[in-house]
């Protein structure tokens, strides 16, 4: 039974704002001829002089105090957070795009290398299913195709993959065996074992949320066809006798 993957429909959708016009009559404000200094014309909201909003300041400040402890908390949280968020998109696309392109060429291998007529169908849907998993991760390397993508997944969209040795030494195990039944059996095992580690990234990476939103649709719709290959890959598996 064929299955591709089929990740569409992720452009940004930018949500504008709406504007309420309002129309205010403008009073006059008495203003005193003789002004005085400010500290002897006190605001009962903000309290009775300097001493007081000073202490009302050191202790976690009112909302009419600009100059708060709370309040320039409030002003570097978000710097952070869009760090972290940055950080936790490099990452994901980064791992996903090493794991993606030896399964891909893994699948290259066994387009003409395998023999069960089936693991060479499923050869094709993999290539099919990893070329446009990698499409997607890499336009984000451009700002302008997607509203929301973090810098930290620019860069990692637009730098080349480093695979891990293990990675890379399964791939030229492939790519010198001759084809056969034992070809098909390690393939069959190796797709096993890089659709559950594909897996885990895309449930650490939705489990962190962080809030990029292309990244996480992507996600989604991976880990659910990641699953489903699974299922046919371990069909396979006993199929072949492993």
């Amino acid at each position: 039974m064929s299955r591709r993957l089929v990740i569409a429909g992720l452009a940004a959708a930018i949500s504008l704002p709406a504007f309420a016009q309002g129309v205010q009559q403008n009073q006059a404000i008495p203003y005193s001829v003789t002004p005085q200094p400010t500290e002897t014309q006190p605001n009962q909201a903000l309290g009775g002089n300097a001493q007081q909003r000073e202490q009302r300041t050191q202790q976690g400040g009112a909302p009419q105090d600009t100059q708060t402890p709370a309040r320039q908390g409030q002003a570097s949280a978000p710097a952070a957070q869009g760090q972290q968020a940055s950080e936790a998109d490099r990452q994901y696309i980064q791992q996903v795009l090493a794991v993606s392109t030896v399964s891909l060429q893994q699948a290259n291998f066994a387009l003409s290398k395998a023999q069960n007529p089936r693991i060479k169908q499923f050869a094709e849907f993999e290539v099919a299913e990893q070329n446009t998993l990698q499409d997607i991760l890499h336009s984000f390397a451009n700002p302008a195709t997607t509203a929301s993508t973090t810098r930290g997944a620019q860069q990692a969209a637009a730098t080349a993959p480093e695979l891990p040795p293990a990675d890379a030494a399964a791939m030229e195990k492939l790519s010198k065996a001759q084809g056969g039944a034992a070809f098909d059996r390690d393939f069959v095992a190796m797709q096993i074992d890089g659709h559950r580690k594909l897996l885990s990234l895309q449930e650490q990476y939705l489990k962190a949320s962080s809030g990029n939103r292309e990244t996480m649709n992507l996600a989604k719709l991976a880990r659910g066809q990641i699953q489903e290959h699974l299922a046919l890959l371990q069909a396979m598996q006993k199929e072949l006798g492993q």
